[in-house]
C-alpha cells in the first residue's frame, strides 16, 4: 500500500483489525481525534539503517505488545 492514499491505508488496518504501523504524523492525530479505529503505532526514529532500526524495534516489542493488549489508541515508538 505504499503508493495508498491515507483513506485506503486507515479503512484496510481497520477491515483487517491490523496495527496501523506508520512514521507520519497525521495518522497519529487522525486516531487520537476518533473514538474509533485502528491502533496506530507511531514510529518517530532519525534516518537509520535497517538492522538498527529492526533491533531497537525488537527490544521495544514487549512495550509495544502490552500497549495493543491494553487497547491504547496511539502507541509512540521512540528509538533510542
Amino acid at each position: 500500500m505504499a503508493n495508498a492514499i491515507d483513506a485506503a491505508i486507515w479503512n484496510e488496518a481497520i477491515a483487517r483489525s491490523a496495527v496501523l504501523v506508520t512514521k507520519d504524523r497525521d495518522f497519529s492525530l487522525l486516531r487520537a481525534a476518533k473514538r474509533q479505529g485502528p491502533i496506530v503505532l507511531w514510529v518517530r526514529v532519525g534516518n537509520i539503517d535497517n538492522r538498527a532500526l529492526i533491533h531497537q524495534f525488537l527490544n521495544a516489542m514487549p512495550q509495544i505488545v502490552e500497549a495493543v493488549d491494553r487497547g491504547e489508541a496511539v502507541i509512540e515508538f521512540v528509538g533510542s
